[in-house]
């Protein structure tokens, strides 16, 4: 495709999905003006527009993102509004800043890295003391509740059923849900703060053009095909099989969100207030 990153902006800025879970996310990380304040895999930044949506001025904004295409597409829309652009794989990236930052926003991107608990872990000494680790989640990939399945889920699931896709989604009660992530969160060095489920609007029939499902084919398609063109046709085709199943099941989108602080260590708990006492001895001389 001669501009993926366009493409892709173009389908997912008229998602509901991607808005409403960029703009909800970021009401959460508490943003002031003076953070400094980094979206891990920015895409072609509706989180970073979101995020100055809510503070127009004073951020210094950081899009961190592994795709050429789509960071180009980013820089488009921002431009100088972000005060860095770094074309870099979620964990390398954490060594490109120097000094700690404010908040760490990333939105429904955690689970697409190719080693997750490596993100959390590299961006762990990265957060100051008083920051935040902020993330959302489809609903797709997590168990929110057993009955709580996303139009995608069923999809995957009816194409699995009619033999289209080799492998289906997993059972939802196997899917990660708030324990195991708040675990894993500790396990990386985080105390979780924060947990919420969010349901997304869907204003437009799932399986007709327009629906969310419907363009979430044309970025991520479920069937394969000979090139990207005839796997996004194939999926689209299969949608009106599906949309009966969709119905019956009450699927809604729903995106879950975190928020996380470093858990400090005593020593950096000691380096934290020898430090505070420094800085008070040193404006008192």
């Amino acid at each position: 495709m001669a501009d993926w990153g366009e493409y892709v902006h173009g389908v997912s800025a008229q998602m509901a999905l991607y808005r409403e879970s960029a703009r909800r996310l970021c009401e959460l990380a508490d943003l002031r003006p003076g953070m400094t304040v980094v979206d891990l895999g920015a895409g072609t930044g509706l989180t970073s527009l979101a995020a100055l949506d809510l503070v127009p001025e004073g951020l210094e904004l950081i899009a961190v993102e592994a795709s050429p295409a789509l960071l180009a597409a980013a820089r488009a829309r921002l431009g100088g509004r972000a005060a860095a652009y770094h074309n870099a794989d979620a964990v390398a990236a954490a060594s490109l800043l120097s000094g700690k930052v404010d908040r760490v926003l990333c939105n429904l991107a955690l689970l697409s890295f190719r080693d997750p608990e490596g993100v959390l872990r590299a961006w762990r000494s990265r957060i100051g003391p008083a920051g935040l680790l902020c993330f959302s989640l489809s609903g797709t990939w997590f168990n929110a509740l057993r009955d709580q399945v996303t139009p995608q889920y069923v999809l995957l699931r009816e194409l699995h059923r009619q033999g289209l896709l080799p492998r289906g989604v997993p059972p939802v009660e196997r899917l990660p849900n708030q324990r195991s992530i708040e675990g894993t969160l500790r396990d990386a060095g985080f105390k979780p703060v924060h947990y919420e489920v969010q349901e997304i609007p869907s204003p437009r029939p799932e399986t007709e053009p327009g629906g969310e499902l419907y363009n979430l084919m044309r970025l991520s398609p479920a069937l394969p095909g000979r090139d990207r063109a005839e796997a996004v046709q194939r999926s689209l085709d299969a949608l009106p099989g599906v949309a009966e199943a969709i119905a019956a099941s009450g699927a809604r989108w729903r995106v879950v969100h975190f928020t996380a602080q470093p858990a400090l260590t005593p020593e950096e708990v000691l380096q934290e207030r020898l430090g505070g006492r420094l800085a008070h001895q040193r404006a008192g001389q």
